[in-house]
C-alpha cells in the first residue's frame, strides 16, 4: 500500500516537472523575455474586469454545489457550498486527472453524513456537462481555418465526447462492474459498497447544465477580455473554440494543472489565429494567473478552513 502510495506520488512530481519544463521552455521561445514592455502595455480597467468574471465564475460554480446539494436532499448555505467548493479547486488541481475533486464528496460525508457516492454523483454531474460543453465547443473547430495539432485534438476531442456519451447511458453498468471489484477488497465494508450514480430528473439535470454553461461562458469571456487588455481584438466564437481545445489537451496529457501542455496548446492556437508569438504566451500567462493560479492559491486558503472544520466534527 504505502508503495502503491508513494509510486504514484512519485509519478505526480514527474509529470508536475515535465509540465514546468515544457513550461519554461514555451516561454523561452516565446521571446517574452526580451519583450517583456509589452506586459506594461496591458490595459488595467480590462484586466481588472477579467479579474472579475474570474470571481463570477467561482461564485457560479459554489451555486452549482449548493443547488446540487439541495437537489439530493442536504441544504447547505452559500458559506458552506463556499467552504467546500474552493477547497475542491486546490485539491482537483493539484491531482492528474481532477481526481482530487472526490474531497467534495468526502466534505460531505464527513461533515453531513451524506452517502458518499451521492456525493459522488453530484460531482459526476458537473464534470459530465462541463467536459460535454468543452467537447463540444472544441469541435466547432470544422467551422475555423485552423489545422496541424488543432486536428489531432479535435479527434481526441470527438472520441472523447462519444465515449462519455456512452459512459452515461451506460452509468449503472460500469459503475456494476466497479463494485464488483471493489467488493473483493479485504479493506472495504461490503454494506459501504454502493457505486451507483443517483440520477436526477431532467429539469434538475438541465438546469445543472445551464449553470455549468454559464460558468464556461465566464471562462471564454475572461481570455477575451485579457487579449483585448493586451490589445487584440479578437473573434469571441474562435477564442472560445481554441480554449476548449487547450483545456483538453490539458486533460489528456494527465498532469496537474495541464501546466506546460495548457499553455503551449493555448499559445500555439493563438498564433494560428494571427496573434504573434510573444503576444499570445503574455494573454495566456496572464490569463492563467488570474484564473488557475490564482483559483489554486484561494483554495490551498479555503483547503486549511475545510479541514479544520472536518477536524473539530471528528472531535466532537
Amino acid at each position: 500500500m504505502n508503495f502503491s502510495k508513494n509510486t504514484k506520488k512519485l509519478l505526480q512530481i514527474i509529470l508536475l516537472l515535465v509540465g514546468l519544463g515544457i513550461l519554461v521552455f514555451i516561454i523561452k521561445q516565446s521571446g517574452i523575455i526580451e519583450n517583456y514592455q509589452l506586459l506594461f502595455t496591458v490595459s488595467i480597467p480590462l484586466l481588472v474586469i477579467a479579474f472579475a468574471l474570474s470571481n463570477a465564475n467561482i461564485i457560479v460554480k459554489i451555486y452549482r454545489w449548493k443547488y446540487l446539494s439541495e437537489k439530493y436532499n442536504q441544504p447547505i448555505t452559500l458559506k458552506e457550498a463556499s467552504i467546500v467548493t474552493v477547497s475542491s479547486l486546490y485539491f482537483a488541481n493539484i491531482t492528474p486527472g481532477k481526481i482530487g475533486d472526490l474531497f467534495k464528496a468526502y466534505f460531505m460525508q464527513k461533515k453531513y453524513a451524506m452517502n458518499f457516492f451521492d456525493g459522488v454523483s453530484m460531482i459526476f454531474y458537473e464534470r459530465f456537462f462541463e467536459l460535454m460543453i468543452l467537447f463540444l465547443t472544441a469541435t466547432a473547430i470544422i467551422f475555423i481555418n485552423l489545422r496541424g495539432v488543432s486536428v489531432i485534438i479535435l479527434e481526441l476531442s470527438a472520441a472523447l465526447l462519444l465515449l462519455l456519451a456512452l459512459f452515461y447511458h451506460k452509468a449503472d453498468y460500469f459503475m456494476n462492474l466497479l463494485e464488483k471489484i471493489v467488493i473483493r477488497l479485504p479493506i472495504i465494508k461490503t454494506n459501504e459498497v454502493n457505486f451507483h450514480i443517483k440520477k436526477l430528473p431532467f429539469l434538475n439535470i438541465f438546469a445543472v447544465f445551464i449553470i455549468t454553461f454559464i460558468s464556461l461562458v465566464l471562462e471564454f469571456a475572461r481570455l477575451w477580455v485579457v487579449a483585448l487588455a493586451f490589445g487584440f481584438l479578437l473573434n469571441p466564437f474562435q477564442i472560445s473554440i481554441v480554449f476548449s481545445l487547450a483545456i483538453v489537451a490539458g486533460l489528456v496529457s494527465q498532469i496537474p494543472l495541464g501546466i506546460g501542455i495548457m499553455e503551449g496548446s493555448l499559445s500555439y492556437l493563438l498564433q494560428e489565429m494571427g496573434v504573434n508569438p510573444v503576444g499570445a504566451i503574455t494573454i495566456v500567462l496572464t490569463d492563467r494567473i488570474i484564473s488557475m493560479y490564482y483559483a489554486l492559491i484561494l483554495g490551498f486558503i479555503f483547503s486549511k478552513v475545510s479541514l479544520d472544520t472536518l477536524n473539530n466534527e471528528v472531535s466532537q
